[in-house]
């Protein structure tokens, strides 16, 4: 099995919070089209507020993966120059 990618691995919680948003919309929209422009600005504030209620976790979760990537590469880097 590989390695999980880190980046992506800092996002699983917010990804799926997204999702979980996206089928919420969808639900809330229902199955019946004549409804459709009644409901579509309440589900789409309701979605756009689940969304980005997600963007401050996921900017710090990607901001910790990413500063855990750089600082693997730079030390790998060092170790490299150190032993040549």
């Amino acid at each position: 099995m590989s390695t999980p990618n880190p980046v992506v691995s800092a996002a699983t919680p917010e990804l799926i919070a997204v999702i979980q948003a996206i089928e919420t919309f969808i639900t809330t929209m229902g199955p019946d089209p004549t409804q459709w422009a009644v409901k579509f600005p309440g589900a789409s504030l309701a979605l756009q507020g689940a969304v980005l209620l997600q963007l401050p976790t996921l900017a710090t979760a990607e901001g910790g993966a990413l500063q855990t990537a750089i600082n693997t590469t730079l030390q790998g880097w060092i170790n490299k120059l150190k032993n040549a």
